[in-house]
């Protein structure tokens, strides 16, 4: 997959404007199908102190990992004798 990041503009109509480097970058035509991510800048809306705001420089799979890990070292089992 062919990654690339850059600020587009929403126009009035809702439509999003790529910049021309992008649209070279990724050889987009007319009608072309790509993915896109969005990132709202929650700071700039005052809504930081609403969400929490991850701080953590890892990926998500070693963070899944690793709690994954913490979660095997406390389970418990236990037996009854009849």
């Amino acid at each position: 997959m062919n990654t690339n990041e850059c600020i587009a503009n929403v126009l009035h109509n809702g439509h999003l404007s790529l910049p021309p480097t992008i649209v070279s970058r990724l050889n987009l035509k007319v009608n072309s199908k790509i993915r896109i991510i969005i990132f709202d800048d929650i700071e700039k809306r005052g809504l930081n102190r609403f969400c929490g705001q991850w701080q953590d420089e890892r990926n998500a799979e070693d963070i899944v990992s690793e709690i994954l890990k913490e979660r095997q070292k406390n389970n418990r089992s236990e037996t009854q004798t009849l």
